[in-house]
């Protein structure tokens, strides 16, 4: 008997399939039916037309890998980074995607730049022509180079290598592109900070202008400040250099300057003539231990530029003038100077000791919440209220039973708040709970009530009403009273 032909199966178009599987089909990167169901056959998915979600999915995933898979053979077919640069550059090659990782920072400098076309030649260059590109650190540098193309001196294929330390390299190139007259090395390093003013500055020097002159200089330099400047130590930032100059131009020495990098004079030129005063000052007595300088400094800074803070009632502080706002070094000995720094710092470590810290009220609100009593004869107030003083967190401690006072530098600080869960009733204040609150993550990290114990369940219910109200957290190690 003759087998049966099979009759030949329509074909289904794309337009009879559910929206779900057209959008599929789709987002796989094909535009018919026909390049799906072959793509599902080469990777061993059913080539039938109607896939759940789960389906759908894993061929979304394989999909991704087998393009990740591609992406990465086509690296490492080509390792040379002349060949991956281009790919880069016209984004054949995907910087997610890169594994290398200087291929990797190499696509992050053209997502940053102005200028992809100078940073490609530049980037092409230097990888034929030297060892830059072996290190991941250079990159930024080059990008910046790029991005300053149009005050290039000299033509780039002109540069070559003489050199096979790297940063010797770097300062060659930068010198070849740049400079006509000597930079200091110590400014080599500002072409990988973000700091175009700095980087002005170099060829503002490169092309043999004065210092003096360059553009948003922070500070006003004599012709001999200028010249120590040019003469810093390479180790030196441009900031350190500049304050270099001058002490070295007011007659300072090596040992004077290590004492004052530590302090706010060498990155802060606000006020800058007062602050070179207070230098005369240390070079007008050599015989001052330099381990004074650094408490010296901060000294004057308190007494003269920081607004106090004090506070008008509980919880609100007002900003009030400097101590002395007139400060100044004439007439000042080493004598009286230190025997001012001493009792200032005595009248700091008396008021911690006597135990009068004060700080603010966070951002965080109080809950007060009234009550009528179980014979509904009495209102009872409860409230929430946050602790201000060491003096309040004393008496918190002294309530309970407990240690919450040791927690005043953390408040004074602002990373944690205290608060109190208490009642009033007919005049009389009773404390129920201490509560510990993480300020930046608005996160609840403890509460205890008196001798340590637990929350009850009727001492929980009103926290939690402050917590919805505070939209605050409770952190899941916190524990409640399970009776």
């Amino acid at each position: 008997m003759a087998k049966k032909k099979k009759s030949p199966q329509a074909k289904i178009g794309f337009d009879q399939l559910t929206w779900k599987m057209q959008e599929h089909i789709k987002l796989l990167g094909f535009s018919s039916v026909d390049q799906y169901k072959r793509w599902c056959r080469q990777h061993t998915f059913s080539s039938g037309l109607n896939k759940n979600s789960l389906q759908r999915r894993n061929e979304i995933t394989a999909a991704k890998s087998i393009e990740i898979s591609k992406i990465m053979a086509k690296e490492k077919k080509g390792r040379n980074l002349q060949d991956i640069i281009p790919k880069i550059y016209v984004e054949e090659l995907d910087g997610e995607e890169l594994r290398n990782p200087i291929a990797k920072e190499i696509a992050l400098a053209f997502n940053r730049s102005n200028c992809r076309d100078v940073l490609q030649r530049l980037l092409l260059y230097i990888g034929e022509n030297s060892d830059l590109l072996k290190d991941t650190f250079y990159i930024k540098g080059i990008e910046a180079i790029a991005n300053h193309s149009e005050s290039w001196i000299r033509p780039l294929e002109t540069w070559h290598v003489k050199r096979h330390n790297r940063d010797r390299q770097f300062a060659e190139l930068l010198r070849h592109l740049f400079v006509a007259y000597d930079v200091p090395s110590f400014m080599d390093r500002v072409w990988f900070a973000d700091n175009e003013t700095h980087q002005e500055w170099y060829k503002h020097i490169g092309v043999g202008n004065n210092i003096r002159t360059a553009p948003e200089l922070p500070v006003s330099l004599t012709k001999k400040m200028a010249h120590h400047f040019l003469s810093a130590p390479k180790q030196y930032t441009v900031e350190e250099a500049l304050r270099w100059g001058q002490i070295q131009a007011l007659g300072g020495d090596r040992r004077l300057f290590d004492a004052l990098r530590g302090t706010r004079f060498i990155n802060n030129f606000s006020n800058d003539e007062f602050w070179l005063n207070v230098v005369r000052f240390f070079i007008a007595n050599p015989m001052l231990d330099v381990s004074h300088v650094n408490p010296i400094i901060d000294f004057i800074w308190n007494q003269k530029f920081q607004n106090r803070r004090v506070f008008v009632e509980r919880g609100v502080v007002e900003e009030i003038d400097p101590p002395q706002p007139n400060f100044n070094m004439k007439g000042r000995t080493p004598e009286t100077l230190l025997r001012q720094v001493n009792e200032w710092h005595k009248t700091l470590g008396k008021k911690r000791r006597q135990g009068n810290l004060l700080w603010e009220h966070s951002n965080i609100g109080e809950l007060h919440l009234r009550e009528r009593s179980v014979d509904k004869n009495r209102t009872i107030n409860w409230h929430i209220r946050e602790l201000l003083s060491t003096e309040e967190l004393i008496d918190e401690g002294r309530a309970l039973k407990h240690c919450v006072y040791t927690y005043a530098d953390s408040c004074v600080s602002g990373k944690t708040s205290i608060w109190s869960l208490e009642t009033e009733d007919e005049g009389k204040r009773k404390k129920y709970l201490t509560i510990e609150l993480l300020l930046g993550e608005k996160l609840i990290r403890q509460v205890r009530g008196r001798a340590n114990r637990l929350p009850t369940q009727k001492e929980k219910n009103m926290l939690m009403r402050w917590v919805r109200k505070e939209n605050l957290e409770i952190a899941d190690y916190v524990s409640f009273d399970r009776g």
